[in-house]
């Protein structure tokens, strides 16, 4: 019985050397005591002032966009725009007229002599309006190379309209002229 005695109070000396020194150990007297309610800490007592509050954190990301609201009346119809050049003329490099709107009927277009031609309209007066032209086939989509010159006919009706190649040099070429009234 001695040899028992002596055993188990060495393998007790044991466990409190090993289990007071690891950290499992200290981790264990901790606990314990925290349960026992030895660990100094008053865990029963009532509750202390609130501490003063920290910093806001940033702002977060934009969230997910939302269901989209239902699609409102239909407005009324708008007043009509005013219409299109009423005035305008296609005319080949002779001088024919190819086509056109708003001219004289008899003899719109005069050609006087290479590039020159004189242009009338019906009905409007063409110092009234902006003009507008370009070297332009009525027959083929691959545009000339030169340039027109506009000046007020020797009616107020009337348009004169040169046209001359790249170089400078007056020459009869294709063009379609409008006014902008």
């Amino acid at each position: 019985m001695g040899n028992r005695l002596a055993i188990a109070i060495s393998s007790a000396a044991l466990v409190v050397a090993v289990l007071g020194i690891s950290p499992l150990g200290g981790a264990a007297i901790r606990a314990g005591t925290h349960a026992a309610g030895l660990s100094g800490k008053n865990t029963t007592g009532p509750r202390g002032p609130r501490g003063p509050r920290g910093r806001r954190g940033p702002r977060g990301g934009p969230g997910r966009p939302g269901a989209r609201g239902p699609t409102g009346a239909k407005g009324a119809t708008g007043v009509a725009g005013a219409a299109a050049s009423q005035h305008w003329a296609v005319v080949a490099g002779d001088g024919t007229l190819i086509r056109g709107k708003g001219l004289i009927a008899s003899n719109p277009v005069i050609y006087h002599n290479l590039g020159q031609y004189t242009v009338s309209f019906l009905n409007q007066s063409a110092a009234a309006c902006a003009w507008a032209a370009s070297i332009a086939s009525s027959t083929t989509n691959t545009p000339s190379s030169g340039y027109v010159t506009l000046n007020q006919g020797a009616a107020n009706n009337q348009v004169d309209v040169h046209t001359y190649v790249s170089g400078g040099t007056g020459t009869d070429q294709p063009f379609m002229l409008s006014l902008f009234c």
